[in-house]
């Protein structure tokens, strides 16, 4: 069975093509929309699949307590070892369909990296919304990172998308990026593969993840709030804009929710 990409942290930011300064871009606008939408200061944050948490560390050193979940044991490593003397930093390994923290409650939470839609399930999407609506104060903010989806294209087959090369620190990663097909009945946008082959110098290694992609739009998480009983949808912010209109999104967009 082939290795996930999520094995190397070092190598799965820069294969996803993360910008310079994007993480500490998307922690300043974070800090904005808390100011915007609570009255009292964040002192506690939830890190949902957090991977390494690099949003986290540098909430850390800015003094805040946060905590991570992840499922990967790869990831909470390298998280533990990135945060040390980042400040006060936890993690813990958990399913973020459906989790419990032996922690007191958080100001705020967040999913970064865009990939809140790989819960593909009406019944995942309630149990993690009420999962983490459990953990948060009333009043407190959810911040979910979410791809702008256009048009749903259902292939027939499974089809080759892009191909590129990347260069990190020495090593040349081939990636080949794959639609499959999925059901017409499905609240599905696509099933993207990723497939990685990382010239390490003692021989490539290759890796292949597939990725379940949901369709998610503005009155869709609005509803799913709604339904889950735990939050309402008090905003929706495109391209880490306060001002630029949701229907200008160029790309991504976050939606804020409200524990209520």
């Amino acid at each position: 069975m082939e290795p996930s990409i999520y094995e190397f942290p070092d190598i799965f930011r820069r294969v996803h093509m993360e910008r310079p300064h994007e993480i500490g871009d998307e922690v300043r606008f974070m800090r904005q929309v808390w100011e915007r939408h609570r009255k009292r200061p964040v002192r506690r944050v939830l890190d949902i699949a957090s991977g390494n948490s690099p949003h986290g560390q540098m909430l850390a050193r800015e003094g805040i307590a946060v905590v991570g979940i992840d499922r990967s044991p790869t990831m909470i490593a390298a998280g533990r070892r990135a945060s040390r003397g980042a400040g006060a930093m936890r993690f813990y390994r958990r399913a973020i369909e459906r989790f419990a923290l032996p922690e007191a409650p958080f100001d705020a939470a967040i999913f970064m990296s865009e990939t809140f839609p790989v819960m593909a399930t009406n019944a995942a999407l309630m149990s993690h919304l009420r999962s983490v609506g459990r953990t948060l104060r009333r009043g407190g903010l959810y911040c979910i990172d979410i791809d702008r989806h256009d048009g749903i294209d259902l292939v027939r087959r499974r089809r080759l998308w892009r191909k590129r090369e990347v260069r990190i620190d020495g090593l040349r990663v081939w990636v080949r990026e794959f639609h499959r097909p999925i059901a017409w009945h499905q609240a599905m946008h696509s099933i993207y593969e990723l497939e990685c082959t990382i010239g390490f110098p003692g021989g490539a290694v290759r890796t292949r993840d597939l990725i379940p992609v949901r369709y998610h739009t503005p009155p869709t998480i609005e509803l799913m709030a709604r339904a889950s009983g735990m939050f309402e949808l008090v905003a929706s912010y495109a391209d880490l804009s306060l001002t630029r209109p949701i229907a200008q999104c160029g790309g991504r967009w976050m939606a804020v929710l409200k524990r209520v």
